[in-house]
């Protein structure tokens, strides 16, 4: 059986910050070499005791009670500890709509707000691993949202959805969602796990040379990206789309964001061939593309990595582009 899988190494320290006692600290002790890949049976050893007993202090963590007090032995009584059915369920539709319905300033659910909503509203202390699997429970995923801009307006996500499903209903044809990207051999830094205190940092080349991309994503699973070397043009945007179309071999209903390059005459022409269409996305919504997700995943891959000249950027960019997991287009427009 599995120990502490909803339990972080800094929850276990900090609950070792807050404890007394020889034996309580010697329990979160174990948790942490534990979490550290200890097996149970070098864990016995070290505590010169026997296997069960490592299981039992591991199991003592697997609760719903904060990890301070469960490895001590004297629980303060009278306090409810669990949540009852008629309140779990009150809890699971809280927490289903935003903070502010339920009277918080907040944007969103955090285990932070979960533990003190509990407290607050039932008299009853879960610790944070515990918070995290109530709010899995009650359908929640934790996940970063992706920006919308304010400017935006539901008039033109409206006009552009009626828009899509004219064209998906009038003409058997795939949707393919286009955008570009410029990236720089002298890299950038990213977040990633480093020591902690520690002061990590990254060798960047200070080099500015740089090269473009372009990028398609077909609402089947489908892709197809193009390098150039110098700034896109209305030219490039059109060289694209009609090798899109020669790849794919089908009838395309082509969406592109607003930039200059995409509305040019050279692009919009095209639109006069069989077989193309083309749907534009609102203003103000580069979160609609799933292409930009693309990006995300590229820029993830170039991450903290020093390029000594733009052959070895390019290379590690295409090996980047065939590793994509392609975003699905439906969970975008």
């Amino acid at each position: 059986m599995a120990h502490l899988e909803e339990t972080g190494l800094d929850e276990l320290h900090k609950a070792l910050e807050e404890v007394e006692g020889k034996r309580p600290a010697q329990r979160l002790l174990t948790a942490i070499a534990y979490k550290n890949g200890i097996s149970q049976t070098e864990l016995a050893e070290w505590n010169d005791t026997g296997r069960r007993t490592i299981y039992s202090w591991l199991k003592r963590l697997n609760t719903d009670e904060p990890l301070s007090e469960a490895v001590t032995d004297d629980h303060r009584s009278g306090r409810n500890r669990k949540l009852s059915d008629k309140h779990l369920e009150k809890f699971r539709e809280t927490v289903r709509d935003p903070p502010a319905e339920a009277g918080y300033d907040e944007p969103a659910w955090t285990t932070s707000l979960a533990r003190h909503h509990l407290k607050e509203t039932y008299d009853v202390e879960y610790s944070i691993p515990s918070c995290r699997r109530l709010l899995k429970e009650a359908g929640l995923s934790y996940q970063k949202p992706r920006p919308s801009n304010a400017k935006a307006e539901p008039e033109d996500r409206e006009e552009f959805d009626e828009t899509l499903k004219k064209n998906r209903r009038e003409l058997d044809a795939t949707v393919v969602c286009i955008d570009q990207k410029k990236t720089s051999v002298n890299g950038d830094s990213t977040q990633a796990w480093f020591r902690r205190n520690s002061r990590p940092s990254v060798e960047l080349s200070g080099l500015r040379d740089w090269t473009c991309l372009l990028g398609a994503v077909t609402d089947d699973g489908r892709s197809f990206f193009s390098r150039f070397p110098e700034y896109v043009t209305a030219e490039h945007a059109k060289h694209f789309i009609l090798a899109v179309y020669d790849e794919f071999e089908e009838d395309l209903i082509v969406v592109l964001d607003g930039a200059s390059y995409f509305r040019a005459s050279a692009v919009t022409e095209l639109a006069e061939r069989d077989g193309l269409e083309f749907v534009r996305l609102p203003a103000y919504r580069p979160d609609l593309n799933p292409v930009e997700e693309c990006w995300r995943q590229l820029e993830s891959a170039l991450g903290n990595r020093y390029f000594e000249s733009m052959n070895e950027l390019t290379t590690t960019i295409d090996a980047a582009l065939h590793q994509l997991s392609l975003p699905e287009v439906s969970n975008y427009i």
